[in-house]
């Protein structure tokens, strides 16, 4: 074992917004002052820009439905989990907000109760639109509307605890709600990867991770 090693070790929760800001206060403190200062920066940032999402998504009185996919079709996000929070930041629900633990295995019975008006899915495991556009899934109004989009990733992936999920958020919001709100998540994609990982991150990127 790493400990037998003397190898430090750090474990991390990130299922809420003071979980990962309370990791990213860990890791800064761990790894000096600078990086207690960046650690700093971010989270002050987290909050100032989720604060900016809510104002503009709180009001929102009709809204979407949201079904959350992981690495397979049929399994989906708990509502102990950060993407459920996500998607409710972004001024939508959740289906499977009831569920509990990580990720479920669901069948399509349940989900066409559900009947989501969008499907999001992981840009990792191996998934993909197909999965959902099949003679089966066809039953379901986001799939019957096309309405499924794959999260987007860069260092890592938008609806993982990680610091880049800040921008998923603005996605998500952008996404289900292009005339309801005034976030740009170009703009803040170029803003965040240069203060926080020293990236002047080009145009073709951009377009590629906001669409």
């Amino acid at each position: 074992a790493a400990t037998e090693l003397g190898v430090p070790i750090m474990r991390f929760e990130g299922e809420s917004p003071k979980a990962l800001e309370d990791a990213m206060s860990m890791l800064g403190a761990a790894l000096g002052p600078n990086a207690a200062y960046r650690a700093e920066q971010y989270n002050a940032y987290y909050d100032r820009v989720l604060a900016d999402i809510l104002a503009q998504t709180e009001l929102i009185e009709d809204r979407v439905s949201v079904y959350m996919s992981g690495t397979e079709a049929l399994r989906v996000a708990s509502g102990d989990m950060y993407q459920t929070m996500m998607i409710e930041a972004a001024g939508a629900t959740s289906v499977s907000a009831e569920l509990t633990g990580f990720w479920n295995d669901v069948n399509l019975e349940q989900v066409a109760v559900w009947n989501p008006d969008v499907i999001f899915f992981v840009p990792y495991g191996g998934a993909n639109a197909e999965a959902f556009q099949t003679e089966e899934w066809a039953i379901i109004d986001a799939a019957q509307q096309g309405r499924i989009y794959r999260v987007p990733k860069l260092t890592g992936p938008w609806d993982a605890p990680i610091p880049d999920s800040i921008l998923g958020i603005i996605w998500m919001a952008q996404t289900l709600y292009p005339d309801q709100v005034s976030l740009d998540c170009a703009t803040e994609a170029e803003t965040f990867y240069n203060l926080f990982y020293d990236y002047a991150i080009p145009d073709d990127e951009i377009a590629m991770v906001c669409g």
